[in-house]
C-alpha cells in the first residue's frame, strides 16, 4: 500500500473574526479533495491545513479561501 503524502501549512487570514467565519472556512476547505484536516481560529486569525500535495496545491487552497472572502495575508 502506497503511503499518502501529507503536508501541513499555517495561513494567516486576518478577515476571520467570528464563529461563522471559522465554520465557513472549515466547511469550504474541508469539502475539497486532498484536504486531510482544517482548523481555523477567530482569535489567532490562523488556518491550519493538512493536505495531500499530490491532490491539491497550496495555490488552490489559498484561492478557495480568497473566493470564500478570507484572503491569505502573505
Amino acid at each position: 500500500m502506497a503511503q499518502q503524502a501529507t503536508e501541513q501549512v499555517t495561513l494567516q487570514a486576518p478577515d476571520i473574526s467570528c464563529g461563522h467565519c471559522v465554520s465557513s472556512v472549515q466547511n469550504r476547505l474541508g469539502s475539497l479533495e486532498g484536504i486531510r484536516s482544517v482548523t481555523a481560529s477567530a482569535e489567532t486569525k490562523l488556518v491550519n491545513v493538512e493536505f495531500d500535495p499530490n491532490q491539491i496545491s497550496l495555490d488552490k487552497i489559498e484561492a478557495e479561501l480568497d473566493d470564500e472572502g478570507y484572503p491569505v495575508q502573505k
